[in-house]
């Protein structure tokens, strides 16, 4: 299975950039423009009218492969089809948010009520999906857990630790949800970052996946992860293309279901801490600026644009786009190795 996993993401690795260079002569054919700029930092004015909405290639990909993976592996199960739903109705909300964005010209895109009202329809659904699920009977349970508390899906289980949240279940997921897929939407704003980014957090999570024996999961998992590596090689500074909030959100929503399903919710804490690191700095910021009356602490939000315009540091120039990768993709292995380290030794 393991050998099955590394196929289905090298499939869906080739499939993504076969698709990549026609969906950017597409973009430009039809003279659509791009991803807006951020005029305060000077070194992004390059990247007008690049083609965005990338992240559609690598999602439709992945649904692709990995339904067609699981169903020849027979493998097609109630966990791997939450996996699967969750993807798809995030990459439809941020498709929508970019449609306006682009093809409309709404500023705003979707408001903020209209997403939220979609991603909580998502985690009902979701949820629903979960506890009927008969699936529970004859899985393998989440390590360290009794095979009824591994059946019982509102459980959350932390360290040695298990708690039974009930009904409550449903508000964390919903919560869950909308805070990691926002947040990951935060990190994509600097060529490559936020791609590679995540497939080291995604090959953390296959880790786990195998152990568990939960190779439904692993299979949507290895399909992302290679569709993240094809979509790089296009989205490296310099990018050709970026991911769009069909993208970004949907991986945040992805990474999120897939820390529910394998009971491995606390280590996202670990390995998303660059993606908890990316909003604390917007919510400083903004808090500060309006207690001090237009102070900022940070030169820029997200931290990754305070780092760009020079950092601490008093000078105006910045880190490079792929300095700031390397640091940022660093951080992100050197603590997803501490989580499974403390996953598997705790």
């Amino acid at each position: 299975m393991l050998i099955g996993g590394l196929i289905v993401a090298v499939i869906s690795m080739v499939v993504t950039m076969i698709g990549i260079p026609r969906f950017i002569m597409f973009f430009h054919k039809k003279k659509l423009g791009g991803q807006p700029t951020l005029e305060e930092v000077k070194q992004h004015a390059s990247k007008a009218g690049t083609p965005t909405m990338g992240g559609l290639v690598f999602v439709v990909v992945t649904l692709f492969v990995s339904l067609v993976a699981a169903i020849v592996l027979d493998i097609l199960s109630p966990l791997f089809i939450i996996a699967w739903w969750v993807l798809a109705m995030y990459a439809v909300i941020g498709f929508f948010d970019d449609f306006l964005k682009i093809f409309k010209k709404v500023n705003q895109g979707l408001t903020a009520v209209q997403k939220l009202l979609a991603q909580i329809l998502i985690g009902v659904v979701s949820y629903v999906i979960y506890t009927a699920a008969p699936h529970f009977k004859g899985l393998p349970p989440a390590r360290g857990m009794s095979p009824d508390q591994g059946m019982n899906p509102n459980h959350i289980q932390m360290f040695n630790w298990d708690f039974n949240l009930g009904i409550f279940f449903l508000i964390f997921i919903i919560i869950w949800l909308v805070g990691w897929s926002n947040a990951v939407n935060l990190t994509d704003g600097i060529d490559g970052l936020a791609s590679i980014t995540v497939a080291i957090s995604l090959i953390a999570y296959a880790i786990i996946a195998v152990a568990q024996h939960h190779y439904d999961v692993l299979v949507i998992i290895m399909a992302m992860v290679g569709g993240l590596l094809g979509f790089f090689v296009f989205n490296h500074k310099p990018a050709k293309i970026f991911m769009g909030d069909v993208g970004s959100l949907a991986l945040g929503g992805f990474l999120a279901i897939i820390s529910i399903l394998l009971h491995a919710e606390w280590t996202l804490v670990f390995i998303g801490a660059i993606y908890i690191i990316e909003t604390l700095s917007v919510m400083i910021q903004v808090t500060y600026f309006k207690k001090t009356g237009g102070k900022r602490i940070f030169r820029m939000t997200p931290i990754h644009h305070h780092f760009e315009l020079g950092g601490f540091s008093g000078h105006s120039a910045g880190w490079s786009e792929w300095k700031i990768d390397l640091v940022f993709w660093t951080v992100t292995a050197v603590l997803s190795a501490l989580a499974l380290g403390i996953y598997f030794l705790v």
